[in-house]
């Protein structure tokens, strides 16, 4: 609690950066370098110029929108400036957004939606023989963290790959299990999972050495797939897929998606001290242009929406 609260008052006055990439020039406000190299990946800015432009408080930071040649501003929120920020123009963007697969229905069922691809997912399940066993003992988290999640998180997500510590993710009370999942008797990935009565949550998964060769042969689809038919054999309704990035596009919120993931809209589901105020400038062609191409999650007043380029009611 006594983190939390400090983490609010450090996002009253925030870090600024110029991030400039061509036409595009874009302000981030805050202090994670983990989220700032995500939105310049987002908004296609890898090859740019960063200049540090001073501290400024939180309210200021909308100035910025004035500036000649300025795209968008982006500013880290809190709990604290939250409403302050829901009175200027722009969208409130979560960090994450919680993504829930509805299992309480055959899966057959799930397998026909719309969009989805877990036959594709079984199709090289059954190609590699990937099975699946479940393990409830420490030292079994404490080999898969070291030797799966770690080197597939850093190996995959690089600069933006933020690592959960080992000690947050042991916890007996909330009775935590490993779903392994092998290749010819050798385990190559699994998922650390907990439940309740209605939902499975996925916490963090990993591929063994980080080796990208198995995610080619399915073991991360299987770890998911082999998680519904757990879920459905404890008759739990949600399969927890875990939180997604705001922006549609990102790879990984597709890819949920394509197993039938759909998002939680309860406007407390999510954390409004890790969230982002985005502000865009009408009158600049290359933001416009980007905002009207591109779907994202945001706060629409106290629950959450999906920004459809083909509704652009809110900016237009």
């Amino acid at each position: 609690m006594v983190k939390e609260r400090l983490r609010d008052l450090a996002r009253l006055y925030l870090p600024v950066y110029q991030i400039e990439s061509g036409p595009m020039k874009v302000i981030y406000a805050g202090y994670s370098s983990i989220k700032r190299n995500y939105y310049i990946r987002t908004l296609s800015c890898e090859e740019s110029k960063k200049t540090y432009l001073g501290r400024r408080w939180f309210w200021q930071i909308p100035a910025y929108l004035k500036l000649k040649n300025c795209s968008m501003v982006i500013s880290e929120i809190s709990r604290i400036t939250l409403n302050r920020f829901q009175r200027y123009e722009g969208f409130i963007l979560p960090e994450w957004t919680k993504m829930l697969i509805n299992i309480d229905r055959p899966m057959s069922e799930i397998m026909s939606s719309n969009g989805t691809n877990i036959s594709d997912v079984i199709r090289l399940t059954r190609k590699y023989d990937l099975t699946y066993e479940l393990l409830t003992d420490k030292e079994s988290l404490r080999f898969f963290y070291e030797k799966f999640y770690l080197p597939y998180i850093t190996k995959r997500h690089k600069s933006e790959a933020f690592i959960i510590d080992f000690n947050l993710l042991w916890n007996p009370l909330l009775k935590p299990f490993l779903l392994t999942i092998k290749e010819n008797g050798l385990m190559v990935g699994a998922g650390l999972c907990k439940g309740s009565a209605n939902t499975l949550d996925l916490v963090i998964v990993g591929l063994l050495d980080g080796n990208e060769e198995y995610r080619r042969h399915g073991v991360i689809g299987a770890i998911y797939y082999y998680l519904i038919v757990e879920g459905q054999k404890r008759g739990a309704k949600f399969i927890d897929v875990g939180g997604s990035h705001p922006f549609i596009n990102d790879g990984l919120t597709k890819y949920k998606m394509g197993l039938g993931a759909e998002f939680e809209t309860d406007g407390n589901s999510w954390d409004p001290g890790q969230g982002h105020w985005l502000g865009v400038n009408k009158g600049s062609p290359i933001a416009m242009d980007f905002i009207k191409n591109n779907s994202f999650i945001f706060l629409d007043k106290d629950h959450m929406a999906i920004w459809s380029p083909r509704k652009q009611n809110k900016i237009d």
